[in-house]
């Protein structure tokens, strides 16, 4: 299973230094997309092999919500004209892909100098490189949309280390609802403000987030 955590967390950081490197937003959504199943996979393997009842809803849960639902909602709502739009970024895209792995390494010095001498698990620090990863992603970019994913991308390194490293926490299938549900009513809030007009006429208001 740590060979497999180890897999998963590698991927996982490719593919949100892949999304820095992307210029369209639909790219973006799917690369999430499959960010998610990943993870999802991972919690339902963990908890077949545990038989633990709460890694498996917390599975379901990721794959439901955050694999399908939201990846969905967000393409057939957005419009073909703001999937195409670049998002601006604040930093470029080579100077983005170096931060991301000097952030990599930042993860594991975090590691080693705190949660390591209490719990020595091995790549304990993927989970911290995902979060940092993610804020960075809203940081780099002034688009509301991939700031709801970096957003998202925090969340999912939650689970991740929730379920690897924490998997008999009880309270793990409550946060991840709450956290599914401060997703979908960040994301139906930008949809709504959309829905006021065409794309095109409130595409410059979705910039960034503001306040």
């Amino acid at each position: 299973m740590k060979e497999l955590f180890i897999l998963v967390g590698f991927a996982e950081i490719v593919l949100v230094i892949f999304m820095q490197w992307q210029y369209y937003l639909k790219k973006i959504i799917v690369t999430f997309a499959i960010s998610s199943l990943l993870i999802g996979l991972l919690l339902f393997i963990q908890g077949g092999l545990q038989n633990n009842t709460s890694l498996i809803v917390l599975a379901a849960l990721t794959l439901a919500v955050r694999f399908f639902f939201i990846p969905y909602f967000m393409l057939s709502h957005l419009g073909k004209v703001y999937k195409e739009k670049n998002p601006k970024q604040v930093i470029s895209t080579g100077a983005s892909i170096v931060i991301s792995l000097l952030l990599v390494i930042l993860a594991y010095v975090i590691y080693r100098l705190t949660l390591y001498r209490y719990i020595s698990v091995e790549a304990g620090s993927v989970p911290i490189a995902i979060i940092l990863q993610g804020i960075f992603l809203v940081i780099s970019r002034n688009n509301a949309f991939v700031q709801l994913i970096g957003y998202m991308i925090m969340e999912n390194s939650l689970f991740f280390m929730a379920g690897y490293m924490f998997p008999d926490l009880p309270f793990i299938v409550e946060a991840g609802v709450l956290l599914d549900l401060l997703g979908l009513v960040m994301i139906s809030g930008v949809v709504m403000k959309l829905r006021e007009g065409s794309v095109s006429e409130v595409i410059d208001e979705f910039d960034e987030f503001r306040g």
